[in-house]
């Protein structure tokens, strides 16, 4: 196999190339180095998904990272991990025991935490296949109600729907169609 490369000058000079040629190893090195150096500042060697307006990034294996607020989040909820509604005290057992993303510091969010994903402006779905209002690179079909780390008094702890973002208190043994998106720092 031979390379013919025209260099252009006053002369109108052709050379040629073989692929044992000392000249054309160095030709790609350089061309190598070239392309990546290119690809490790240009992105494209981490391949990164981000959310329709760019407030998200999904890192992989589970994860999205809220670039507004520097929060992970599990990118499914308790519901769609296992299937079934849990209590806040189930939510507790399963966000200590959680590992995604090679992380085990996964913990229940805040309600502040939770109002900062709750954006009216952007669609999901729930179990149900109605609408909540969280970004569709979390994962589908999950509760429309999450435990908050908010307790009140000694039985109960607080919640938000993601249909209309409104905060209760509810029993912390009921289950109902709630379960937990679990996050960290």
């Amino acid at each position: 196999m031979y390379w013919l490369f025209v260099t252009v000058d006053h002369s109108l000079s052709n050379q040629l190339y073989t692929p044992n040629s000392k000249t054309i190893e160095g030709q790609m090195k350089k061309l190598s180095l070239i392309l990546s150096l290119f690809f490790l500042f240009s992105g494209y060697v981490y391949a990164e998904e981000r959310s329709s307006d760019g407030r998200y990034i999904d890192l992989g294996k589970g994860v999205i990272k809220d670039t507004k607020t520097g929060m992970m989040w599990t990118q499914k909820d308790s519901y769609v991990d296992l299937g079934h509604s849990l209590s806040w005290n189930e939510s507790n057992d399963y966000v200590n025991e959680l590992s995604s993303g090679g992380y085990s510091d996964w913990r229940l969010p805040t309600i502040s935490e939770l109002k900062a994903i709750y954006e009216p402006s952007k669609t999901n779905k729930d179990i149900f296949g109605g609408r909540v209002k969280l970004d569709p690179i979390f994962a589908e079909r999950g509760p429309y109600s999450y435990w908050s780390s908010d307790a009140e008094g000694s039985c109960c702890a607080l919640t938000i729907t993601f249909d209309y973002g409104h905060v209760s208190k509810h029993h912390r043994d009921f289950s109902g169609s709630y379960g937990v998106r679990a996050v960290r720092q």
